[in-house]
This record gives structure tokens, C-alpha cells and sequence, in this order.
């Protein structure tokens, strides 16, 4: 009797036999366990196909792994969307062909394996990115450093006009840069700041919500600031099908100087 290898629990439930012990096949090419973990995009657009960050069609992808382990080289994988109003190809492309807004389910299958299901939000494509609220700000920060010294949310929203009515564009990946002095600073060097989510985790990358809107804080380390008062640039771009959306990308300005000891 084998069991399905510890990584395989995570990824992949087994048709009913999860926890189970039972037999499996031995052959390099025997599935035994698929991952179906990222999607291209969190997105399609309605009457399009799903694409990739860059604009590029996309199709979905699963890896399927052989007793041992090993990841199998081109596994017959079938996607299914559990949900109606898109199809996907044989090549594993989905498109939304009646469906214009909501949520589908889709699974990878191959032999009797069903994976976890990913969720692609159907959504419409936008016409203009911008500041939700204000683009400046100043942060007054506290020395020594502390775990408060972050700034209030850099708002955007990404909408469509729809009847005369503008609406928000959920679905939408938006990239955030933060600079200092003209200089880029790498997303993943938090020596004098870095970009927040909700979390309060490093990120430079976010997804916009149902309303269309999408924010990140900028967090500095006070230890590190200049003494004198400086401001940070930070910039925000939405894209379609490659392309920026109208507006994009938009600047945020962020001040910053010692709070006034009383």
C-alpha cells in the first residue's frame, strides 16, 4: 500500500479519497496528484479571452505529479468551469462568451483526480485609471522608529463608463513603484521604505475590488531618513491587453518630516 506523498495534500483532492490509504500507480507517467495553484490573471474580460499581465492570451495550467514526486512533462489535463457562461478550449483557453460579470469555479482534472478550484472574475474592460481622493500627503513620523510610521492609503480606482454611469472595474491587476530622489526602490529593499497592503505586508502588487479600487501605504523606516524634510514619489498603472488605461499611471506625492517633539 503507498500513500499519496505529504506535498500532494495541499494541492489536490484525491476523489473522495483524501486522508485514505490507496493504492496508486507506479508508472513516471501515473498522476497522482495535480496542483492547480495561479491563474494568468485574476480576470477576463467579458466576450474576450483570458490574458496574461503583458495582454498576451493565456491558457490555464496545472502540474501533475507521479508517485515519486516528479513532475510529470505534459500531463493529459482537462479544465472544467463549474460555472456557466464561459468556455474553455481543449488548449486550455477560457472565454467569457455569455457571461459579463460574477465569478466562475474551474478545476483541473486528469484520470479520477479533481484539483482545488480557482476562481476567475468576470469583469468588463476599463476606460480610465485615477487618484481616488488625494495625491499628496504629509507623514510625520516618530523617532525612534515605530511600527506606526506609515501614511494614509494611496487610493485609485479603475472604472467604465456604463449608460452615462461611471463604474468601478473589479479584477484588475495594478502595479505600484515607489521612488526616492528619481531613484526606483527595489520592492524587496525595506532599508528606508517600502509599499503595504492591508495586511501590513510588502507588496507592490494589487487586485482591483468590486468597486474598481485598489491602495497601498507607504511605510519608512525613520532610522534611516534623511534628517532634513523630503518626499517620496510613488506611481501606480493599470494595463489592458498590454496597454496603459487611460490616466495611467498616476503619481502620488508623499512628504515626510519629524513630528515636532512638544
Amino acid at each position: 500500500m503507498k500513500r499519496a506523498p505529504a506535498w500532494a495534500a495541499v494541492a489536490v483532492v484525491m476523489a473522495g479519497l483524501v486522508g485514505a490509504c490507496t493504492e496508486v500507480g507506479t508508472a513516471p507517467d501515473g498522476i497522482v496528484a495535480l496542483a492547480f495553484d495561479t491563474l494568468p490573471y485574476p480576470s477576463v474580460v467579458a466576450g474576450d479571452t483570458l490574458r496574461d499581465s503583458t495582454g498576451k492570451a493565456s491558457p490555464l495550467r496545472a502540474i501533475a505529479y507521479n508517485a515519486d514526486g516528479d513532475r510529470i512533462a505534459e500531463p493529459a489535463i482537462r479544465f472544467i468551469a463549474l460555472d456557466t457562461g464561459v468556455d474553455i478550449s481543449s488548449q486550455g483557453h477560457l472565454i467569457a462568451t455569455t457571461r459579463t460579470s460574477g465569478t466562475v469555479r474551474v478545476v483541473a482534472t486528469a484520470a479520477s483526480l479533481q484539483s482545488l478550484q480557482k476562481t476567475v472574475t468576470v469583469t468588463r474592460a476599463p476606460s480610465a485609471f485615477g487618484v481616488s481622493g488625494s495625491a499628496a500627503d504629509t507623514l510625520r513620523y516618530a523617532l525612534p522608529d515605530a511600527a506606526t510610521n506609515v501614511s494614509k492609503t494611496m487610493a485609485v480606482k479603475l472604472t467604465r463608463d456604463s449608460a452615462g454611469t461611471t463604474v468601478g472595474v473589479p479584477g484588475f491587476l495594478v502595479s505600484w513603484r515607489l521612488t526616492f530622489r528619481g531613484q526606483t526602490i527595489a520592492p524587496g529593499d525595506t532599508t528606508l521604505a517600502s509599499l503595504w497592503d492591508d495586511a501590513r505586508k510588502v507588496s507592490v502588487v494589487d487586485t482591483t475590488s468590486t468597486d474598481g479600487g485598489a491602495g497601498r501605504a507607504l511605510r519608512v523606516r525613520a532610522n534611516a531618513l534623511p534628517a532634513s524634510a523630503d518626499s517620496f514619489v510613488v506611481y501606480a498603472s493599470a494595463r489592458y491587453r498590454g496597454a496603459p488605461v487611460a490616466g495611467s499611471p498616476v503619481k502620488f506625492v508623499i512628504h515626510f518630516r519629524p513630528k515636532t517633539a512638544r
